[in-house]
């Protein structure tokens, strides 16, 4: 979906501190700053004061009242939303007797018949006025915003004596809340994690890009007991992974409800059934059966061949056909890549036979190397090992193997018929998991009643770990017994459950808080809809 320009435009109109004044009628308003000038102009759009950027009255008792006139003038040649803040807000004040109202004579511009309160905020917040106005290309949209406190019949409002208000109105450009304006606005702060070296218990959302992300590109993913990461679609529960790199939207699913510990699919789709589900329970003799899809072979060329679906394949397609294709098809996305990484770290084709012993990237850099910081890095760019570099002997061909799509468009290899997968092990080490050590924190473990969101079941990934003994491993996730422990399962055990793992396209919009008792909710349209992501 085409993105207009940024436009922003930012004013300070006033800045007031409520202190003590002598009585409860009476508080003295200080100005801390003022701004020279009253234009304030970025891009194609501008704020105009009338005469100055600044409430400057020096009494304010119950029933003061205060105006201010002011312009938005859109100077572009296209429609420009555009939203109405009060940034930097603090208000302490205990009651709701602080006031706002926005008026305009406009047709097309926004308009309060009713006062209403100004937010309270400890420490410095936004409270958004006025969401989403339209503005016309050549347009000029005229307000006045009036500011009281007004007397609140019934209230000690001598409790708010002492109490603290201050803020600047600014207006800004409105913005979809996708998944990247979302990260990007709620996140902004994110730093990097460079130590892989152990667990992650404390929730937190980080960043990632460089040589550990597709084409360099930002992501963010959250880690350890994040809460609010919780998403409600098509009936189900999820809670979010990360941004992919192409916007998407990255979901584990957590079940029918935020207490379940039955968070996965059994039988052709029935939720919560018991038992479990091997990754590839007849086939498990060759090194091959680690792949989500594969081939038979005597080097990591020819089982790279993609014939033959996996039977996790085969299940999560026909769950995704009988629960999601009908009716949430259009929300998601068909460019998202599920990384099936059968990469060994450079060593020759030639040299790994049907019989012999192999191991993959993931056990190199999560079993070998798991206490290494400068070789154990997670990656979410598909081959890559922890050094950053690729592990393949020819990176774009063989990498693209690997990487299980619907499309092709962001460089997938359009082997899916389904847009689903599972989690990989380098998600999980992102999201705080460490192989051999528990860890009851994370949130891929947990539900929202801090237990354990499969029981005592474990969990299947999408991430190869090695081949020896006659049998295939695939990386696992552990339940109760070794609470959201990385670690290894071989494809034939049939006591693994299967968590699916979709990708909301990057144009859809959210709402809500991302808590249990608030998850974010999916909405998209038309335009989206029609779009691969």
């Amino acid at each position: 979906m085409k993105k207009n320009m940024k436009f922003l435009i930012i004013g300070i109109v006033f800045v007031l501190i409520i202190a003590i004044g002598g009585s409860v009628a009476y508080w003295v308003a200080n100005i801390q700053r003022t701004r020279s000038g009253i234009v304030v102009n970025v891009d194609n759009l501008k704020i105009i004061f009338t005469d100055n950027d600044i409430i400057d009255d020096q009494d304010i008792r119950l029933g003061w009242e205060k105006s201010k006139d002011f312009s938005v003038e859109n100077q572009s040649n296209q429609v420009i939303k555009y939203n109405i803040n009060l940034e930097e807000l603090i208000n302490t004040l205990v009651t709701d007797g602080l006031e706002f109202k926005i008026t305009s004579s406009d047709t097309d511009a926004y308009n309060m018949k009713d006062f209403e309160s100004i937010q309270h905020c400890d420490s410095e917040c936004v409270q958004v006025l006025k969401k989403e106005v339209s503005i016309g290309a050549g347009e000029t949209h005229n307000y006045t915003i009036t500011f009281r406190y007004r007397d609140i019949k019934n209230i000690d409002q001598g409790l708010d004596m002492g109490k603290r208000f201050s803020g600047k109105l600014s207006i800004t450009e409105f913005l979809p809340n996708t998944p990247s304006n979302l990260f990007a606005s709620k996140y902004a702060s994110a730093g990097k994690r460079d130590d892989f070296s152990n667990i992650v218990t404390e929730g937190n959302v980080y960043v990632e890009d460089g040589n550990f992300t597709e084409n360099g590109k930002k992501v963010y993913y959250f880690a350890g007991n994040s809460t609010d990461n919780w998403v409600k679609f098509g009936n189900y529960y999820w809670r979010i992974i990360r941004l992919n790199e192409d916007g998407g939207l990255r979901l584990l699913y957590a079940g029918e409800n935020p207490e379940s510990q039955t968070a996965y699919i059994m039988d052709s789709g029935n939720i919560g059934s018991d038992g479990g589900f091997a990754y590839n329970e007849d086939n498990y003799g060759h090194t091959a059966y680690v792949g989500y899809m594969y081939s038979t072979g005597d080097t990591l060329e020819a089982i790279r061949g993609n014939e033959t679906p996996s039977p996790i394949m085969t299940e999560l397609e026909k769950w995704y056909t009988e629960n999601l294709e009908t009716n949430y098809d259009k929300y998601i996305s068909k460019t998202a890549i599920y990384c099936n990484d059968r990469s060994t770290y450079g060593e020759s084709k030639s040299e790994w036979a049907s019989s012999g012993t192999m191991y993959y990237n993931g056990y190199r850099k999560f079993v070998t190397n798991k206490a290494d910081n400068a070789k154990n890095h997670p990656s979410f760019k598909c081959g890559v090992g922890g050094d950053g570099k690729a592990n393949y002997d020819s990176p774009d061909a063989e990498r693209k193997k690997d990487m299980f799509s619907v499309s092709q468009a962001s460089g997938g290899n359009g082997a899916l018929t389904k847009p689903i997968g599972l989690m990989t092990a380098d998600e999980v080490v992102f999201a705080g998991g460490f192989y051999g050590t528990n860890n009851e924190s994370a949130y891929y473990y947990r539900n929202a009643s801090g237990g354990s969101a499969t029981g005592a079941n474990w969990w299947w990934t999408m991430s190869p770990s090695s081949f020896f003994g006659g049998s295939a491993y695939v990386f696992i996730v552990d339940g109760s017994s070794n609470a959201g422990r990385l670690s290894r399962g071989g494809v034939y055990n049939s006591d693994g459950v299967v968590r699916p793992v979709i990708s909301l396209k990057s144009c859809v919009q959210l709402s809500g808080t991302g808590k249990s008792g608030d998850p974010y909710t999916v909405t998209s349209d038309s335009s989206c809809d029609a779009l691969e992501n």
